[in-house]
C-alpha cells in the first residue's frame, strides 16, 4: 500500500465522498478444509489521489472532527453493501459487526464466512436503533440476521448495564455476538459472562510465538476450554506462520485468521485468488503433526517405564535409610530426570528430593524449592489418583514444578521395600516434551 499524500484530507471530504471502501481477510476451517468466513477491514480514500488512508488515521480523523459515528455508520453500510455483493444464497455466510472503533474487522463463527463491522457504542449511538438499523439493512440485502455476528471490543465500554442492553437487542434481533481480543492485555474476563458471546477472539498477542511459550500455550488451552464449556468457538487471529497454526490447532482452535492463510484484499481479488491450497496443505501438515505427536509420546513414555523399572529393581531390595542413595546414583544417568522422591503410604516424604544438578531452580526464585523429608503430597493428585483409583502407574498433564521451576510431568508408582511389609510410592519428576 502506498503511502498516504502530505496533503491529508479531512474527514468531512472523505465521507462527502463516500471515500471508503472494505477490503478481506478470509477466516479457515483447516479441521473442514474450507473458508468458513471472511474479516471486513475498511479505508479510506483520498479524494484527490485515490490512495488508502489506514483505518488509525481515517479513524483519529474523524474523532478530531467529532464525525466518528458518521464514519461508524459509513464502514458498516460499505462492509454490507461489498459482502452482499459478492454473496450467494449457498455460500452460506455469516456476517459479523464489531463493537470496535478501529479497524472494520471480521470475526469467526460456526461453518459459514463472517464479517465483522465496528460498532463502537462510545460514539454516541443509541445501541437500539443502531440494533435495528442493522437489521434493516440485512434484510433489504436478503442477508438473515442469524448471520450477521456482531464483535465487541468490551474494553473500549464503560458502563456495563448500557452494554447489556444493547447487547441483548442485537441478540433479539436474531444477530450472534462475538467477544474481541480475548486475552489481550486490557480485555476483561468478567465480560464474559456479561456479553455471553458465541464466539471468542483470541488475540494475536496470544497466538505469537506461541509454539514455542508454554504460558501462551496453556491461557491459550484454557480459554479454548472455557469457550467449550459456554457453546461458543474460538477464533486464532494473527496466526502468521506453519508452527503457530499446528501450535493454536492442537490447542482447540476451531478457525484460523492470518497472514499465513491469507492477507486481506479487495472482494474482486477474493473471488479470483482463493484456490484452497494453503488450507489444504496445513490440513495434512496438521495430521501428519499429530500423528508424529501421538508416536513420540508413546517413544517418551517408553523410556519413562525404564527409568521407572529400573528405579524398582533396586528400591524393591532397599531398605528405607539406603532410598536417597539409590535415587541419586540412578537420577544421574537420565538427563530427562528432574527430581525423585518416596512417600509412604499416607503421602508424606520418607526421602529428600534428589534433583540432578542440571536441573537449576528457574530465575532463582525463592518458590522454586525441592520438598523436604517429612512433607505432606496427599492432596497432590499423583498421590490420591494413584491410590484411590488403584492404578498400576499415574502420569500428571504438564505442569511449572515447584521443585526446579520448569515445566515438568510427574510419574507416580507404588512398591514395597525389602520387607515388602509397607507400601510406597515413587514419584519421579521428568522434563514435558
Amino acid at each position: 500500500m502506498r503511502p498516504v499524500s502530505s496533503s491529508a484530507p479531512t474527514a468531512r471530504a472523505i465521507l462527502a465522498g463516500a471515500g471508503v471502501v472494505t477490503h478481506f481477510q478470509p477466516i479457515f476451517s483447516v479441521k473442514q478444509k474450507s473458508i468458513i468466513g471472511v474479516e471486513a477491514l475498511s479505508r479510506g480514500i483520498h479524494p484527490s489521489t485515490r490512495e488508502l488512508i489506514p483505518p488509525a488515521a481515517l479513524f483519529e480523523m474523524a474523532a478530531a472532527e467529532n464525525l466518528s459515528n458518521d464514519l461508524e455508520c459509513l464502514c458498516r453500510r460499505t462492509a454490507i453493501d461489498s459482502f452482499a455483493s459478492m454473496h450467494r444464497p449457498e455460500d452460506g455466510l455469516i456476517l459479523f459487526l464489531n463493537f470496535e472503533v478501529s479497524t472494520l474487522d471480521a470475526g469467526p463463527a460456526g461453518e459459514e464466512k463472517l464479517l465483522f463491522l465496528n460498532y463502537d457504542p462510545t460514539v454516541g449511538e443509541d445501541g437500539a436503533a443502531t440494533a435495528e438499523g442493522l437489521l434493516a439493512q440485512v434484510k433489504r440485502l436478503g442477508l438473515e440476521p442469524s448471520r450477521v455476528a456482531v464483535e465487541v471490543l468490551e474494553s473500549r465500554f464503560d458502563d456495563a448495564q448500557l452494554l447489556k442492553k444493547s447487547l441483548d437487542r442485537l441478540r433479539e434481533c436474531g444477530f450472534l455476538l462475538v467477544l474481541d481480543d480475548v486475552g489481550a492485555g486490557h480485555s476483561n474476563l468478567d465480560r464474559i459472562p456479561l456479553i455471553r458471546p458465541d464466539i471468542l477472539k483470541i488475540d494475536r498477542s496470544l497466538v505469537r510465538q506461541i509454539d514455542v511459550d508454554y504460558y501462551k500455550q496453556e491461557t491459550f488451552k484454557s480459554l479454548a476450554h472455557l469457550a467449550r464449556k459456554l457453546g461458543a468457538l474460538v477464533v486464532a487471529e494473527g496466526v502468521e506462520t506453519e508452527a503457530e497454526a499446528l501450535a493454536v490447532l492442537e490447542l482447540g482452535a476451531d478457525l484460523l485468521q492470518g497472514f499465513h492463510l491469507a492477507r486481506p484484499q479487495s472482494a474482486e481479488s477474493l473471488a479470483g485468488s482463493l484456490d484452497g491450497h494453503a488450507v489444504q496443505h496445513l490440513a495434512s501438515r496438521y495430521k501428519s503433526y499429530m500423528v508424529q505427536k501421538i508416536n513420540d509420546r508413546k517413544l517418551q513414555h517408553r523410556r519413562y517405564a525404564i527409568v521407572l523399572n529400573e528405579i524398582l529393581c533396586e528400591l524393591a531390595t532397599t531398605s528405607v535409610p539406603y532410598f536417597d542413595e539409590v535415587l541419586h546414583n540412578i537420577g544421574q544417568r537420565y538427563p530427562q530426570v528432574e527430581a525423585l522422591y518416596v512417600l509412604d503410604e499416607a503421602g508424606t516424604q520418607v526421602t529428600n528430593t534428589i534433583c540432578p544438578a542440571r536441573a537449576t531452580r528457574s530465575k532463582g526464585r525463592l518458590m522454586f524449592r525441592p520438598a523436604i523429608k517429612g512433607a505432606d503430597h496427599s492432596l497432590k493428585e499423583f498421590y490420591y489418583v494413584l491410590l484411590d483409583v488403584e492404578l498400576q502407574k499415574y502420569t500428571t498433564d504438564p505442569y511449572v514444578s515447584l521443585a526446579s521451576g520448569n515445566v515438568c510431568r510427574t510419574i507416580s508408582t507404588c512398591f514395597r521395600d525389602a520387607n515388602n511389609t509397607k507400601l510406597y510410592i515413587l514419584c519421579i519428576d521428568v522434563v514435558a516434551g
